[in-house]
């Protein structure tokens, strides 16, 4: 069996998957990445390699690390390499229109949607987008940060001119349409080896504004080291709505065709029962208070350690 190497820049997501690894006897390297060098005229061991970066890597203090990443995964797929989320993955990762292309390629529907590089160009182009409320939110922000809904142009000028402004990472903002849900709630479906595990529901009553935007930010609480306390109601619930819905087999295809191996999809329902996907993780973690409330015989970190350990037999 191969070695199996995870490249990563946050060693707290790895708890649960080392857990999973330790109960079935195998131990996996892992690769820090947030400085570092490639040694790209050498040559890499052959080995299956888990690209765990994620996007929200500078909220960390590691600005550069899915550059690094970037860097890394060249260098492993010109040595053929098992790469699992490879570079073209880690491009979806970081750019929200390249991923809405993709999905509206794979006949899915996603929120109408304007990208905007220019603090003195949003107001105009809010009001020339017309989706009003709209939600103005950075390409590469992480966690819901800076995200945030307006009604008309006047309270977007007004952030603008605030002291709470803030520049994108990138410097690209995102004008989006808000979607108005059926009910208090996201669904987030996982992925592992370009196939269903399940779906969970999040709530999003408390603390979150109704919208594919703001909602970005429950990546927080499913990281695996967020336990709820026992007295606080969990807001992410296990649904077998959608386990044969076409939303699945559509989602499928489109990691299929664009070579996503692991992924968790954000999507909505609007009032007319219309399905809206809005966001791509590539780096995705798991709910366990969700996981043992539903009595999952395979957890998401489950499946994820059976399908690297296969892809290293």
């Amino acid at each position: 069996m191969r070695d199996i190497v995870i490249l990563h820049e946050n060693e707290e997501w790895l708890v649960p998957l080392r857990a999973e690894f330790e109960k079935r006897g195998v131990e996996a390297k892992e690769w820090f990445l947030d400085t570092g060098v490639i040694p790209f005229t050498e040559l890499p061991d052959d080995a299956v390699y888990y690209n765990r970066m994620s996007a929200s890597s500078h909220t960390r203090g590691h600005r550069f690390a899915p550059e690094l990443t970037r860097m890394a995964l060249t260098w492993l797929e010109s040595n053929n390499r098992t790469v699992v989320n490879g570079t073209g993955v880690l491009a979806l990762e970081v750019c929200k229109l390249s991923q809405y292309a993709a999905l509206q390629k794979a006949g899915l529907n996603v929120p109408k949607t304007q990208a905007v590089v220019g603090k003195s160009l949003l107001v105009e182009a809010a009001e020339t987008f017309a989706q009003w409320p709209v939600i103005l939110k950075p390409n590469r922000g992480g966690k819901g940060l800076g995200v945030i809904k307006f009604d008309d142009a006047a309270g977007l000028q007004a952030y603008i001119d605030s002291a709470d402004y803030e520049e994108p990472l990138d410097g690209v903002w995102l004008l989006q349409e808000y979607i108005k849900p059926k009910q208090p709630h996201i669904t987030r479906s996982e992925f592992v080896g370009q196939k269903f595990v399940y779906a969970v529901n999040v709530n999003t009553e408390q603390g979150f504004e109704l919208c594919p935007a703001d909602v970005c930010s429950v990546d927080d609480a499913f990281c695996p080291t967020s336990e709820a306390p026992a007295e606080t109601p969990n807001k992410f619930t296990i649904t077998k709505r959608f386990n044969d819905h076409e939303i699945i087999f559509a989602l499928e295809a489109f990691l299929k065709a664009n070579d996503i191996d692991v992924a968790g999809i954000e999507f909505i329902e609007d009032d007319k029962g219309e399905l809206y996907v809005y966001d791509v993780n590539t780096n995705t973690n798991y709910n366990q208070t969700a996981e043992r409330e539903a009595g999952v015989k395979q957890t998401g970190m489950g499946a994820l350690a059976d399908y690297l350990i296969d892809l290293a037999k």
